[in-house]
């Protein structure tokens, strides 16, 4: 029954291109509250932007969440699609697709599972597929605050292109990339209300590459925050960032992407 899920649909996106870089933000994504007997939990979010340049260019977003209770168990769904259209070619871009199982969550210390599939991202991820085994501890929880950490391992494979490479920076063989990786991640997740108004929610993520004398780390962050304007409105600012130390091709190491959402629930 469509009473059972909290439905967000975004009105207003401003502010910057989306997109999720190299990894999920993992901890900006629904979820069940371990004291509660809810069984859903949905996001369903959206936008469409339009301009003339040299010819119309169109971009539509559509994301979509869902958090299901299973017994002590908690599955989480997720999908994001990019659509961009330039004039009559049409081109796919910033898709994904993410798993994630957390077992028996009335736990403190529980393990989760990930699985994820990108496709297409702007700055030159042509496809990445990866699989991430963590324990997660919960540090604190009242009704207020929320402090959550996790670490693990993951196995990455990853094929990169040159289309967000600077021209300058462009190496005689432009040929895609291919890398499997199995890396070492760990995050520290924090979610704080005051008075029911205003809602904070923040992470830092950290991965490294386990391969002798090929480090590679990324570093990356996330912070929301939202002020309740009414009982169906709420209004977030999102800022979303990642440090690439050592990038399998010659982009920029620094990416982040910020926008402001004003939020519907029902």
């Amino acid at each position: 029954m469509i009473r059972h899920y909290h439905l967000y649909v975004f009105l207003l996106l401003i502010i910057s291109k989306r997109g999720y870089s190299q990894f999920l933000f993992t901890e900006s994504f629904v979820l069940i509250p371990v004291d509660t007997h809810q069984h859903y939990s949905g996001v369903l979010a959206g936008s469409f932007s339009s301009q003339t340049q040299k010819s119309t260019v169109n971009q539509l977003v559509a994301r979509a969440e869902v958090a299901m209770r299973i017994k002590k168990n908690i599955l989480t769904l997720a999908n994001n699609t990019q659509l961009f259209t330039n004039g009559s070619e049409t081109v796919l871009s910033g898709g994904y697709l993410f798993a994630r199982f957390r077992k028996d969550i009335t736990r403190s210390l529980y393990p989760e599972y990930f699985a994820q599939y990108q496709w297409l991202e702007a700055r030159g991820l042509e496809r990445k597929l990866a699989l991430t085994a963590n324990m997660r501890k919960r540090i604190f929880r009242d009704e207020r605050l929320i402090l959550a950490t996790g670490a693990g391992f993951l196995l990455e494979y990853e094929k990169w292109n040159y289309m967000g490479v600077a021209n300058e920076r462009l190496p005689a063989n432009t040929n895609a990339v291919e890398v499997v990786n199995p890396r070492f991640n760990c995050y520290f997740s924090y979610n704080q209300s005051f008075k029911k108004l205003i809602n904070i929610d923040a992470a830092v993520y950290y991965y490294l590459n386990l391969v002798p004398n090929l480090a590679r780390p990324r570093v990356g962050t996330h912070l929301r925050m939202g002020y309740r304007i009414n009982k169906h409105l709420m209004y977030n600012l999102n800022l979303r960032a990642m440090n690439d130390y050592d990038p399998i091709v010659p982009v920029n190491s620094l990416w982040y992407n910020f926008n402001n959402e004003l939020v519907y629930t029902l």
